[in-house]
């Protein structure tokens, strides 16, 4: 994947040299909470496409069922339906803040001011799936972190485009190398 614009896409398993912020991942290497943030997002996008007929289960589960989060790790799924047109991305599932299902989040921005969800939807548009980094409120510690998501598109049964996403905390005291080509 390319750099476009502010976005950074971070090939996650080519990374060395840093460990997530938690006190679980100061000591786990970096690939190792890259592949379980993918290997959540992928067994909440397989759950997804079988059951997205029925959304209360899908949010049920992605609260509840331990293949969709890792409270060790602070890693939990976020998902969204969206529609770049009318500027949606309506929370349809949140592992770690259900309050937020049903809101349309469009318009949020980053502290920096990035459209977050609009870069996201514009990813996914574009390559079906990916990592991006961005600053957001942990909601485990309360404070503003760096986070590396990978997200998936999947349509759902009524026809409607989404992601399911997960992500890790970047300890902001570690440096790191990315490789952003696909």
């Amino acid at each position: 994947m390319k750099c476009t614009g502010p976005v950074l896409m971070v090939m996650i398993l080519l990374v060395l040299g840093f460990a997530p912020a938690s006190t679980a991942q100061d000591n786990e290497p970096i690939q190792d909470i890259a592949a379980k943030t993918k290997g959540i997002v992928d067994a909440a996008y397989d759950y997804v496409r079988q059951h997205s007929g029925d959304m209360l289960a899908v949010q049920h589960a992605l609260q509840t069922n331990p293949d969709f989060f890792d409270r060790e790790n602070n890693l939990y799924v976020f998902m969204h339906s969206y529609n770049i047109e009318k500027k949606e991305a309506v929370c349809c599932g949140q592992g770690s803040r259900p309050e937020l299902v049903g809101k349309n989040m469009w318009n949020l921005r980053t502290p920096s001011g990035r459209l977050l969800f609009f870069e996201i939807a514009r990813m996914i548009e574009k390559d079906g799936e990916g990592w991006i980094e961005y600053d957001w409120l942990n909601p485990y510690t309360k404070t503003l972190m760096s986070k590396y998501s990978y997200v998936r598109g999947i349509t759902l049964q009524d026809g409607q485009k989404a992601w399911v996403g997960c992500g890790f905390w970047k300890n902001k005291n570690k440096d790191f190398q990315h490789d952003d080509k696909k």
